[in-house]
């Protein structure tokens, strides 16, 4: 195997990771001590450098979406990646370091996982999306034997369905559906794929029902049905040409329906709600040519009450720089047409015309039919576990779970969050007892200014430390003295630290 000499031990500094070539093969070195470590140069995730990355202790985390690894070998330690860094031999002959590259190594290699065995139990995860799937494969991890099926009723394979609203919306090409696993991997690993809906479930006996007269009977269950897009019940509503973006089907619908307007010339278009998918959404179109955006909010500003007055300022400004026109202060009360959408009708003010609607109002939790108690926003309080109070083998997570926290009892709708409860589940359907000591963490890719930040949780705050400027900053949400969040855009490895000491302890002294 071929050996490359690819950089100076007194170059590298301790625990400050550095990207070097290795015969054409991205390679990232972290020194500790005399001992370096050579590992796999991009994430598994999105392919950032992990030469942007921090190490803390013996991991390593990637700078931008926080994905973690372990130095000594490579092996995924928390999500939103999915697969491991390959680790690559090192040879130190007195200042030169020399790292060894199997050709045929792969840059990104799967977790191990058995493929199942002669146990008899059945797990059942219900859902496809960013939990239910990294809880199938964590048992796999884990080294469950038994036999799992994953319930679905929508595609088989399971989705980034973050991309929905940003490069697949995007993309002037005809993209490729964003799924993160390859056709054959489920049956590989002895994962049982059951498309359909389930509308019953009865705890006394651990059995599912579907619709269509489908039953399995569990020994575990682990339910994470996710959300289905809200939708505003006015006048107009069953006009041609309105869309949400949950689905699949929704992404091309939309996508579809925009190119049939651009093969003819522009599209008008106005996006109900100014959340994460809309504004999202907006910054995806607007760079489109012959596309123009107006965004219909009901607030103010944009994520006022989320992220303070002074980011939300931001945050229009750069779209409104991008070519999106705002509509805020602004009730949709109907929609108008013949057969088609023409225009949004706005309560005490002028109509948008538009030739296609978003409605981004937000999300329902998919759990009206489950026979458990549920909060005002329909979702799922659980027990530290993620179990359902009174069912030590039903496990709820993901969108419709209100899990506790250090942040207190929260439920967030974010795809790293999701993917954490995924795994954690999994752990706790084999015993472990264990409770979710992370930090939550979820970015936004507006793709004008770049990707923000989000680490913690706060629902409000006294004060914001840090002004949202320049192109990078941190702001720190202040809730009682303590740093209940930070926003951050750009890279920052205080902020990246502050996240692993939030972690298991919470809320730290401001």
């Amino acid at each position: 195997m071929p050996e490359f000499h690819v950089a100076d031990l007194s170059d590298l500094t301790e625990s400050q990771p550095k990207g070097v070539d290795a015969g054409g093969t991205p390679v990232v070195l972290v020194r500790q001590a005399d001992a370096v470590h050579a590992l796999a140069g991009n994430c598994p995730h999105r392919g950032v450098p992990m030469e942007k990355g921090t190490v803390v202790g013996d991991r390593i985390i990637c700078g931008i979406h926080r994905a973690a690894f372990a130095l000594s070998s490579g092996k995924l330690l928390s999500p939103p990646a999915c697969e491991n860094l390959a680790r690559y031999d090192v040879r130190v002959d007195g200042d030169a370091v020399h790292v060894t590259v199997d050709e045929d190594t792969e840059s990104h290699p799967l977790p191990a996982m058995t493929k199942g065995g002669s146990e008899e139990r059945l797990f059942v995860i219900l859902g496809n999306g960013a939990a239910g799937w990294r809880a199938a494969e964590t048992l796999r991890r884990e080294g469950f034997e038994g036999k799992i099926t994953v319930v679905t009723d929508e595609t088989e394979r399971p989705l980034d369905r973050t991309e929905f609203s940003k490069s697949y919306l995007g993309s002037s090409d005809e993209p490729e559906a964003p799924f993160l696993r390859d056709a054959d991997l489920a049956s590989e690993y002895g994962i049982e794929i059951a498309t359909f809906t389930a509308t019953a479930l009865d705890p006394k006996t651990n059995t599912l029902h579907g619709g269509a007269g489908e039953s399995l009977t569990y020994d575990s269950l682990f339910i994470a049905t996710g959300s289905d897009a809200a939708t505003l019940n006015i006048p107009g509503k069953d006009l041609a040409g309105i869309h949400t973006l949950r689905t699949l089907e929704d992404a091309e619908a939309l996508r579809a329906d925009l190119q049939v307007f651009l093969k003819d010339g522009e599209a008008k278009v106005a996006i109900i709600g100014a959340g994460f998918i809309g504004l999202e959404a907006a910054a995806s179109l607007s760079g489109q040519k012959n596309v123009s955006v107006t965004v219909v909010a009901m607030e103010d500003k944009p994520m006022l009450k989320l992220f303070g007055e002074s980011f939300a300022d931001r945050l229009m400004k750069e779209h409104e720089d991008a070519g999106v026109t705002f509509r805020t202060r602004a009730k949709t009360v109907g929609f108008s047409g013949e057969g088609r959408l023409s225009a949004v009708e706005i309560d005490g003010g002028s109509a948008v015309a538009a030739d296609l609607v978003i409605v981004a109002v937000g999300a329902r939790p998919r759990t009206n039919w489950l026979p458990f108690e549920r909060d005002a926003d329909g979702g799922i309080s659980v027990n530290a576990d993620l179990s359902v109070p009174g069912y030590d083998n039903i496990f709820v997570g993901g969108d419709i779970a209100r899990v506790p926290t250090k942040w207190g009892h929260v439920r967030i709708e974010h795809w790293r969050f999701a993917q954490e409860l995924g795994e954690l589940a999994a752990r706790n359907m084999l015993g472990a007892g264990a409770n979710y000591d992370g930090t939550p963490f979820f970015w936004t890719a507006q793709q004008i200014e770049g990707s923000y930040f989000y680490t913690g949780h706060a629902d409000s705050f006294d004060r914001i430390e840090g002004a949202p400027e320049g192109g990078q900053f941190a702001s720190r949400y202040i809730k009682d003295g303590k740093v209940t969040a930070v926003l951050q855009h750009g890279i920052d490895d205080e902020v990246t630290a502050l996240e692993r000491g939030m972690a298991g302890q919470g809320p730290v002294p401001a």
